[in-house]
């Protein structure tokens, strides 16, 4: 007993010692409860045996199940009863008492089909105003949202902020991990000429994974297959190292791990924890990690080794023909990757611990770090793959062909008047463009005719986009149909990314980020707004969206609960009247010897049955009525072109919350009866009329 007691919590403890009726209530809880659930799960297991026994002896089991089946179904069927059964002594079986319920229930078939169906209904009301709250909300989310969808979000600068998305902004979001995807979006103002007439309309320029990541499927026609980020056909001729007005910074012809490449300027991502190593060499040994501080930090570039299983950062071969990385070098605060408790002082995230020298001062030393979730301002940047930017070629880059980081010079302050400067869509090929519903219906095209047709358009470039306060504007270009989507709203089309980009366009309108899975967005738009940005994302508004469903829900139980409370008054009234009607029976049990416990364990068994029945029932009728309901607003909905609409929908854990709450419905409404029951006096009974 003591080594019982020794083993219990504290409070219970406690309150074991110092309140003895309390304990005893526990207990007569605790095995009250037990009886029930073991009761419950013994008349499950009873009614769903006599099912699979019924179609047994039909034939309506194929014989392979049977044979690999039978005995295992068979073994595990007697070992739980035998279990679940807490057959007393000098008591009546478990199994006869629910064997001698069902066959009271069927002698009076009437009462217990009144009864039962009293109580169906009440359930059927619940779910069937339950599963409209489900299936609404997931006809809403799916309409909304694709699964897809809820792993994307876009970026946008905040009003009035400095800050633009670039070239850079690209590569600072590239190297933030579980970022599988960055995919830029440029719109413009285009002024489309078409048949003598003129109209301004909304342009996007984008990729074609931006399309398919968007879910723009075209009802006619295809999408354009241009993924290209940087332009590939040099247009204007400039001088060597020099982009389009900007300046760049360039590897030399050739290098050798070790070499410095030049002081930068660092920024390590929020959120991110950074290995520092004693060289620059995923072999160098690990001196600690470090963390974002302040402000940018000054650091070295330096060649090492390539990073291991990450593009990103690799240059490619050095002089010697080993594959080489860009490294930072600098001297930063350390912490040792250990786990802690977080309530101290040193640790930080229950992961890292603060290393301190032996004057107690934070460890800081120099070590070498790889170019991963750090942004860089001033060195070379290596996440493009192309030898040209803004239409100009460049001849400045290294072994692997990869780009040289484009720097985009300032204005030196000056201010002058907007001027408007026409340029020249410099992209070669054909020029293709997806358009939507709405713009065929501005121009007076017919869908099954505008596959093929050209227009003419000429675009308006202003605002964030450029660098300086000119005013771009295109020549006319003429762009071919190749894809019609079924958007009606607005007027608009899509070009390819680098149609808009070749005019000199050196800012985006915003970018779209797909993560590696739906549970890694939270923390990366955190990451993202803490560099200043704003994000957003479906998963805002599906959250929003099952917010109010979830309200929605509760208020529509409230209101099938009116029902269940007629339907659990009726089936007491029901109880209570057959008590009256069963006054003989109850004494002729009592004078056949069965204990007055016994007797009240039958009229309990009895009203468990009824709810549990009642329940079953109920969930297949309140659902086949929601079904038929569906049915019918898909008529509707097919006939104008909308689709199959269902609106039913029942999640398994609100099945087994229903078929519980029946079971309590049955268990509370017989309890009345019950006792009455077994204050029965055999002798008056038996001269009872």
């Amino acid at each position: 007993m003591r080594n019982n007691q020794s083993i219990r919590p504290p409070f219970l403890r406690y309150i074991a010692d110092h309140f003895p009726v309390t304990r005893k209530v526990l207990i007569d809880f605790k095995k009250t409860t037990w009886q029930i659930l073991s009761f419950v799960i013994l008349l499950w297991l009873y009614l769903v045996g006599k099912v699979v026994y019924w179609f047994y002896q039909k034939h309506l089991i194929p014989a392979f199940i049977l044979k690999r089946c039978q005995y295992p179904i068979t073994s595990f069927y007697s070992q739980s009863v035998t279990v679940l059964n807490l057959q007393r002594k000098n008591s009546i079986n478990r199994l006869d008492l629910i064997e001698l319920s069902l066959r009271n229930m069927r002698v009076k078939k009437t009462r217990t089909y009144i009864t039962i169906g009293g109580m169906a209904i009440g359930i059927a009301t619940i779910v069937f105003l339950v599963s409209i709250g489900y299936g609404l909300q997931q006809l809403v989310i799916s309409r909304v949202a694709r699964l897809d969808e809820m792993k994307q979000a876009d970026i946008t600068p905040q009003v009035g902020s400095k800050l633009k998305i670039n070239d850079r902004t690209m590569a600072d979001l590239k190297k933030i991990t579980d970022i599988s995807m960055v995919l830029p979006l440029i719109s413009v103002v285009g002024r489309v000429s078409y048949q003598n007439s003129e109209t301004d309309m909304a342009v996007y320029g984008v990729t074609a994974d931006y399309l398919r990541q968007s879910a723009i499927k075209p009802i006619y026609g295809t999408l354009f297959a241009s993924n290209d980020v940087v332009n590939k056909v040099s247009a204007i001729p400039q001088e060597e190292g020099q982009v389009a007005g900007a300046s760049t910074k360039a590897l030399p012809s050739q290098f050798t791990q070790g070499d410095t490449l030049g002081s930068v300027e660092f920024s390590i991502n929020p959120l991110e924890w950074v290995r520092v190593r004693e060289t620059a060499s995923v072999n160098g040994k690990v001196l600690g990690y470090t963390k974002r501080t302040e402000g940018n930090n000054q650091g070295e570039e330096t060649i090492g080794s390539a990073y291991e299983g990450v593009k990103s950062g690799t240059i490619g071969p050095d002089s010697k023909g080993n594959q080489a990385g860009i490294w930072l070098k600098a001297k930063v605060l350390l912490w040792e990757k250990k786990s802690c408790d977080k309530t101290k002082g040193d640790c930080e995230e229950g992961s890292y611990i603060v290393m301190r020298n032996t004057d107690g001062t934070q460890t800081q030393k120099e070590g070498y770090f790889a170019q991963l979730n750090v942004a860089i301002k001033g060195g070379i940047d290596t996440y493009q793959t192309d030898k040209n930017v803004l239409g100009a070629s460049t001849d400045q880059s290294t072994k692997s062909g990869t780009l040289d980081f484009v720097n985009i010079a300032s204005e030196g302050g000056i201010i002058s008047p907007p001027t408007v400067k026409t340029v020249a869509v410099t992209t070669g090929g054909e020029k293709q463009a997806i358009v939507n519903r709405a713009m065929l219906k501005v121009l007076g095209i017919k869908e099954t005719e505008a596959l093929g047709k050209t227009f003419s358009t000429s675009f308006i470039v202003v605002g964030d986009l450029l660098d300086t306060p000119e005013q771009l504007q295109s020549a006319a270009t003429t762009y071919k149909i190749i894809g019609i989507t079924p958007d009606s709203r607005t007027p608009i089309f899509y070009i390819p990314f680098m149609d808009l980009r070749s005019l000199g366009i050196s800012n985006y309108s915003q970018i779209k980020v797909v993560s590696q899975d739906q549970a890694a967005l939270p923390k990366i738009r955190r990451q993202i707004e803490a560099m200043g940005y704003i994000t957003h994302s479906v998963a805002d508004t599906v959250s929003q969206i099952n917010s109010l469903f979830s309200t929605a829900r509760v208020l529509l139980t409230l209101l099938g609960m009116v029902a269940l409370g007629v339907a659990a008054l009726g089936m007491f009234n029901t109880l209570t009247v057959s008590l009256l009607e069963r006054t003989r029976e109850v004494g002729l049990m009592k004078a056949m010897g069965m204990k007055s416990s016994e007797v009240q364990e039958l009229f309990l068994t009895e009203s468990m049955m009824m709810g549990f029945f009642g329940g079953v029932f109920g969930i297949i009728l309140g659902y086949a009525v929601g079904k038929v309901l569906s049915i019918g607003l898909s008529i509707f909905s097919i006939v104008r072109g909308a689709g199959f609409i269902d609106i039913t929908y029942l999640p398994l854990s609100f099945i087994f919350v229903i078929i519980v709450l029946s079971l309590l419905v049955g268990l509370f409404t017989g309890i009345y009866p019950a006792r009455r029951a077994t204050k029965i006096s055999a002798l008056d009974a038996l001269r009872y009329e």
